[in-house]
C-alpha cells in the first residue's frame, strides 16, 4: 500500500514535520524528494516503527543515524 506524506504521518501518529526531519537525516528511505512529492510504502511503515522504537527509549536522531547507517535501508 501507499501512502501520501499526509497520510503516512496519521497512520504513524506523528507530524508531517517530524517524518520530513527523519527523512533528511536519512533514517527512512521515501519515495519522492519533498512535501506532496512523497510517498511512502510498508517498508517505510516498517523502518518508522524501528525509528519510533528507538526515539521513544532516548535514542537522538544522531545516534539512530549511526545505528541504521549499519543497516541497508530500502
Amino acid at each position: 500500500m501507499k501512502w501520501t506524506l499526509e497520510e503516512f504521518a496519521t497512520k504513524c501518529n506523528v507530524s508531517t514535520a517530524e517524518i520530513e526531519k527523519y527523512v533528511a537525516a536519512g533514517l527512512l528511505p521515501t519515495n519522492g524528494t519533498s512535501g506532496t512529492e512523497m510517498s511512502f510504502d510498508d517498508s517505510d511503515n516498517y523502518w518508522m516503527g524501528v525509528i519510533q522504537c528507538f526515539v521513544g527509549n532516548g535514542t537522538s536522531v544522531a545516534e539512530l543515524k549511526q545505528l541504521i547507517g549499519h543497516c541497508k535501508l530500502g
